[in-house]
């Protein structure tokens, strides 16, 4: 009897003790800290130039073609065009004049021409020139800003002539960070414009003018 009370007791303890190992095990499980995913760093700093967004559904390319769409904002002074548009870093533009010579669009001017920086550019029939140049005196002289210590702003450009006119597409910051280019700011922004009747930056204007750009 003692022996069966014995081995029945046995039994009993070993299922007992089983039990209990096994809820601390689960209990043990429980309590462990769940796994945390570290979020990925972001792919580009929140500061990098944006790209140029596409308006009305056509995206900016400096190919000295004005497509439909490709511009937000457009004004004519005369046989001079001007169209634009900007993100938060950079605007876009084309000038178009009715020459087959260069074409100019200044920004900053103070007293005339003073102390603009000058946007000029010229299709020869092969290549494009674009200079970028910072004007000295009320009537120049404007040389490149490069000469003057400055930074040569232009990201892109592009250029052609068709039916008699001069196209000129470029990209430049907003604001390029030197003293020779004004950075250019929301709301209205003053311009000087201007075109000539040879491929060469030295020859004189044969019209000239001023106007107003609006940045977004």
């Amino acid at each position: 009897m003692f022996l069966l009370t014995s081995h029945r007791y046995h039994r009993s303890l070993t299922k007992y003790l089983f039990i209990l190992f096994a809820v601390l095990i689960i209990g043990l499980s429980a309590c462990q800290a769940p796994q945390q995913t570290t979020p990925a760093a972001p792919s580009t700093s929140p500061d990098q130039p944006s790209a140029a967004a596409p308006v009305g559904g056509v995206p900016w390319v400096a190919d000295g073609i004005i497509t439909p769409g490709e511009y937000l904002n457009h004004k004519a002074f005369g046989d001079f065009d001007i169209n634009w548009y900007n993100d938060d870093h950079y605007i876009y533009i084309g000038m178009k004049a009715k020459t087959m010579g260069w074409v100019a669009v200044g920004f900053g001017a103070e007293t005339f021409m003073k102390n603009a920086n000058i946007v000029q550019g010229y299709f020869n029939g092969t290549k494009v020139e674009v200079a970028d140049q910072y004007s000295v005196g009320n009537f120049g002289p404007h040389p490149d800003v490069t000469t003057l210590g400055g930074t040569y702003s232009i990201v892109d450009y592009g250029g052609k002539q068709v039916d008699g006119y001069t196209i000129i597409e470029f990209k430049r910051k907003l604001d390029p960070g030197d003293q020779y280019h004004k950075a250019l700011v929301k709301g209205t922004n003053n311009i000087i414009w201007a075109y000539g009747s040879d491929n060469q930056f030295l020859i004189k204007h044969i019209s000239r003018g001023t106007g107003e750009i609006i940045i977004q």
